[in-house]
């Protein structure tokens, strides 16, 4: 019965490999190939290395890398902003980033990116294949995205306010408190606090203080004592 149950078990195995090197695509394949590549459906081994699976060499007999983003595989140039990011890999491994079989959509078969895979000068660069967001605080800003933003995902940010000013106590507000007409690049504080320029102007002149047109300078948070900045008080002491 063993010698019966071990005949039977071979003359399977044996089938199902007659099976799939004579129709390996069906048997094999995971699905419709992505769009740009349905003229090599059945050929199988254009793109994958019998025993070795698909393999960046059989990509880069298409797709160079120095030309990956800028020119199509037909020769023509790639209309609009080119990226050219792929020249900037520290190694063309294309599978890392590239799936197939993904069906028409050909944004399905790109799967997760790592920004390790650049070289490390071309990390900080994302304006290079980044369009950078047209509104008023990404306007003015002069810290690298790094300094908010993630290499993992564009949201969540985060923001250190309190390098510039502490939100604390009263000062937990909306943004449009102190930054007014969206504004990001300015602010007030004569929304809530009873001043006024002309009496302020006055009060910190009376101290020998001329740098106060930036509250922040000396003013870091509602608990510290105040401490003067850069150019805080005048010439002390003059007359």
């Amino acid at each position: 019965m063993a010698r019966i149950l071990f005949w039977v078990v071979v003359a399977n195995l044996l089938a199902i490999l007659a099976l799939v090197l004579w129709l390996p695509e069906p048997m094999l394949s995971p699905g419709a190939l992505m769009k740009a590549h349905t003229e090599l459906a059945g050929d199988c081994f254009a793109c994958h290395q019998p025993l070795f699976g698909s393999t960046s060499q059989k990509c880069t007999r298409c797709h160079e890398p120095d030309r990956i983003g800028l020119f199509t595989t037909t020769g023509a140039p790639i209309e609009g902003k080119p990226v050219g990011f792929h020249q900037e890999l520290i190694d063309q491994d294309c599978m890392a980033c590239h799936i197939d079989h993904a069906g028409p959509d050909a944004r399905r078969a790109m799967g997760s990116f790592s920004h390790q895979l650049l070289k490390p000068q071309t990390r900080e660069q994302c304006g290079s294949c980044h369009g950078k967001p047209d509104d008023s605080l990404h306007r003015g800003a002069r810290d690298t995205c790094s300094a908010c933003h993630s290499t993992k995902a564009w949201k969540p940010a985060t923001f250190e306010h309190d390098r510039y000013f502490l939100l604390d106590r009263d000062h937990d507000v909306a943004c449009d408190t102190c930054h007014i007409k969206d504004s990001y690049q300015t602010y007030s504080c004569y929304g809530c606090h009873e001043h006024t320029p002309t009496g302020i102007r006055a009060e910190h002149q009376e101290e020998g203080i001329r740098d106060f047109e930036d509250c922040v300078e000396c003013h870091r948070s509602a608990d510290e004592p105040e401490e003067h900045g850069r150019g805080g008080r005048g010439d002390e002491g003059d007359d």
